[in-house]
């Protein structure tokens, strides 16, 4: 072999193992959200005892109240589909901070994209109702399983919920938020992080820790940027809570919001285009907690409870004036 030809063939060769070590780096860098293992009390809400006969009239006023359906949107493809099946859930009792929460998981087996609506009771010791807290989720894809956190702020002894449905109809410019040209958009993201929680030092506190992630959003559609809503639960390596949004110091607003940069073409291509870094609990030097060393953070599993997948300009465009009523299309309500 003559000497460039041999350089050549070795130039190439370190190119192929630089390029492996790459992929084997970035494939190390991603990790999907977890998943809790030991959820309980499974059941099955068949489509015929919870069906909607018709929509809410919160949600009927905030459509009315909104412009004409836009044009550019077209009708479902899911009326083809056989209207049947059930919703699958499933529940964990939790205790932080001197408080508990519930932590649900939704599967939607009805073969229709749908609105759901989680009625949750919690009662105290002596059986008496302490609060009724009720949960919406625009546009529940069938064959998608999703979190819910039921967090009442409050203890209480146990809990029981009430769920019904009704088939996702994209008639107004507020509901063409939640799809783009009748496509769902929950069921095309995925949720991770990279690539692990971590600590970061806070040197204005002394020294105190925060415990950080970095979130990755990527998806599937096309087209369509998207923002998500959410909330974020941290559970170490024994199943216990070590943070949770709601209640930390991190809480921000009442929704925590991820958006979309750049598209999704970008994102298919390169599930780390989009992310960010986010604190989640600050622990204080000061405080009887904190220990050193830190607990390791890699053994944590992170929980995102998605509310909400939105059409990014449809967003936009639709809450520069209409904020509040954007809430109330994804709320979290205490009816008592």
């Amino acid at each position: 072999m003559k000497p460039y030809k041999r350089i050549l063939a070795t130039i190439l060769l370190l190119a192929i193992t630089l390029t492996l070590f790459a992929a084997c780096d970035k494939e190390e860098e991603t990790a999907p959200q977890g998943e809790v293992s030991d959820m309980s009390g499974e059941q099955h809400f068949h489509i015929d005892d919870i069906q909607q006969s018709e929509s809410a009239d919160s949600n009927a006023s905030a459509a009315e109240s909104s412009t004409e359906t836009p044009s550019d949107e077209t009708p479902s493809t899911d009326e083809t589909h056989e209207w049947s099946g059930e919703f699958v859930i499933t529940e964990k009792k939790y205790e932080y901070k001197e408080k508990n929460f519930m932590l649900l998981n939704v599967t939607n087996d009805t073969g229709k994209n749908c609105n759901l609506t989680i009625t949750g009771t919690f009662y105290d010791e002596a059986g008496n109702v302490v609060r009724v807290q009720q949960q919406l989720y625009h546009n529940h894809p069938t064959g998608w399983s999703n979190y819910f956190i039921f967090y009442p702020d409050m203890k209480f002894d146990t809990f029981t919920y009430e769920v019904s449905a009704e088939e996702y109809e994209n008639n107004t410019p507020f509901e063409s938020m939640f799809s783009h040209n009748g496509d769902t958009l929950s069921d095309r993201v995925t949720v991770g992080w990279i690539p692990e929680l971590y600590w970061r030092d806070d040197p204005a506190n002394g020294g105190s820790a925060i415990l950080m992630y970095r979130m990755t959003r990527s998806g599937t559609h096309p087209e369509c940027e998207t923002t998500i809503f959410g909330r974020q639960l941290i559970l170490d390596e024994n199943g216990d809570v070590f943070a949770l949004d709601i209640a930390d110091q991190f809480q921000g607003t009442i929704i925590g919001k991820y958006t979309q940069d750049g598209t999704w073409p970008h994102m298919e291509d390169d599930p780390l285009y989009a992310y960010s870094n986010h604190p989640i609990r600050y622990v204080s030097k000061d405080s009887l907690e904190y220990t050193e060393p830190l607990p390791d953070a890699t053994n944590f599993t992170f929980i995102f409870a998605i509310q909400a997948v939105v059409c990014y300009a449809r967003y936009k465009e639709l809450t520069i004036d209409n904020r509040e009523m954007f809430m109330e299309m994804i709320p979290t309500k205490n009816l008592q």
